[in-house]
């Protein structure tokens, strides 16, 4: 991938009346220097991704990004999701950590690709490498499973799923008893005989039960849509942006900013059971505040750190 700054980019935008900051500016440019580095991995190792959720609606109706959005999501078919956590570590630079349940503090089960582990660690880095960027950025994975066309199939995927999230609940909850904690163990071993022993690891067994589950099917066990398999909320579940399997028969690239991006080829379709009418800009969907680095300001500020 190309990662040539054009002059003049980081000036302050005014972008479908919407001002995008000299300061946001150099936080996107830092996210797609992340990006690049996924690019090379990927395309060495021959892995396919593509830009996803918002990033893939900037690609196609912005070419670059949401002008009030400021984060990047990619998403892999889950084999290639599987192969490229197997030999991230590896293959990354020393300034960049992936971070997961499995490797790390990270309370979600979708991993990431960062410039730090944590604040402390921004004293450390070396901004010329994230275009001047002062604050922790990092770049969100998520697998694309297949979603079973029997409706029987799909009922039972759902069930075990929100099953294994109000595990995670129970668990996560401070006030929870021990009382509470083993008896929604116990009923995840009576549903799905796996036996998860209370422990400093049983959240992160919790979330490789939610990962397993997620990637029940594939390709092959009569599935004809795949999708992103959302977790809007703990305890809660919704089979959201369920595409045709055929729009990521192949990638495509999309301008994005000044680099450009794969998209799958099928990205009207993705963009329209998403969103809709994806070419009508509305305000206030993103899942975040923005501006994401607002709270790593903050603390900076207060503990002396410059910015």
């Amino acid at each position: 991938m190309d990662f040539t700054i054009p002059d003049g980019f980081f000036e302050e935008e005014e972008r479908d009346g919407f001002l995008i900051s000299s300061e946001m500016k150099h936080c996107w440019a830092a996210e797609m220097k992340i990006l690049s580095v996924i690019d090379d991995i990927c395309r060495r190792n021959n892995i396919r991704y593509f830009a996803y959720f918002g990033t893939l609606l900037g690609a196609v109706r912005h070419k670059g990004f949401i002008p009030w959005d400021d984060d990047i999501d990619i998403a892999f078919l889950r084999e290639d999701y599987d192969r490229f956590q197997q030999i991230a570590e590896a293959e990354l630079p020393d300034y960049l950590y992936f971070r997961s349940f499995r490797n790390s503090d990270r309370e979600s089960i979708f991993p990431e690709i960062a410039n730090g582990n944590s604040y402390q660690d921004l004293a450390h880095i070396d901004r010329k490498l994230f275009c001047e960027c002062p604050y922790i950025v990092g770049i969100d994975l998520y697998p694309i499973d297949w979603l079973p066309d029997n409706e029987e199939s799909k009922t039972l995927q759902s069930r075990l799923l929100a099953l294994a999230l109000v595990a995670l609940e129970v668990w996560q909850q401070k006030d929870s008893s021990e009382e509470d904690r083993r008896e929604i163990l116990d009923k995840v071993y009576r549903v799905m005989k796996v036996r998860i022993e209370p422990s400093e690891n049983t959240e992160k067994d919790i979330y490789e039960l939610i990962d397993s589950i997620l990637a029940m099917y594939g390709p092959d066990d009569g599935c004809s849509r795949a999708g992103a398999q959302v977790i809007r909320c703990i305890g809660g579940a919704s089979w959201d942006f369920t595409i045709p399997g055929k729009s990521f028969d192949r990638l495509i690239y999309s301008p994005f900013e000044f680099i450009e991006i794969p998209v799958p080829v099928g990205y009207d379709d993705a963009l329209r059971l998403t969103y809709g009418d994806y070419m009508t800009p509305v305000r206030g969907r993103a899942a975040h505040t923005y501006p994401f680095y607002a709270n790593q300001k903050k603390y900076m500020q207060e503990n002396g750190i410059t910015i």
